[in-house]
């Protein structure tokens, strides 16, 4: 049977009653910080229904190695653990609203379902840096186009196309 992991999205929406076991991490548990989140966070732990897991080293690093092949450094240290605890539990479902960690989700191989968009991730993406006044691209989000001084766009690219990047 697939374990059920959770990112934030979940507990917002009270989801955490819905399965018999919810795995997640630390860094997802402090993020849910409004007062009926919260709460309900609290029962579910306190009932044993919601267990925490640490990512293995060998899981986190294979995850950011996936990062910088893509060029998506948006994502926070908390999509990062999910991803790799993830990696950890296959199989898996991770329940997300995050489309940045959907995206790494699909190249990782990891089932996902979105939680309250009506969309969702379908293809894998890579991602650039682009001025939005001269048309530098980069792969690194460094704010401010060297070129001109403008500020830098995301913008994401098919994996098929465009390997100089």
């Amino acid at each position: 049977m697939e374990k059920i992991i959770f990112d934030t999205a979940p507990f917002f929406a009270g989801l955490e009653n819905s399965f018999p076991k919810i795995y997640t991490t630390q860094d997802v548990i402090q993020e849910v910080k409004d007062s009926v989140s919260r709460h309900l966070l609290s029962l579910a732990l306190d009932s044993g229904k919601i267990i925490i897991l640490k990512p293995s080293r060998n899981s986190l690093e294979t995850v950011k190695r996936k990062i910088k092949e893509v060029n998506d450094f948006s994502l926070s240290e908390t999509d990062i653990s999910v991803a790799a605890i993830a990696l950890d539990s296959k199989p898996c479902v991770v329940f997300t609203d995050d489309l940045s960690l959907q995206n790494l989700l699909i190249i990782l191989g990891i089932n996902f379902t979105s939680v309250k968009l009506n969309k969702k991730a379908v293809v894998s993406k890579k991602f650039i840096y682009e001025c939005k006044y001269c048309g530098y691209k980069t792969k690194y989000n460094n704010n401010t186009c060297p070129k001109c001084g403008g500020n830098l766009v995301k913008k994401s690219l098919s994996l098929t196309r465009d390997k100089n990047f």
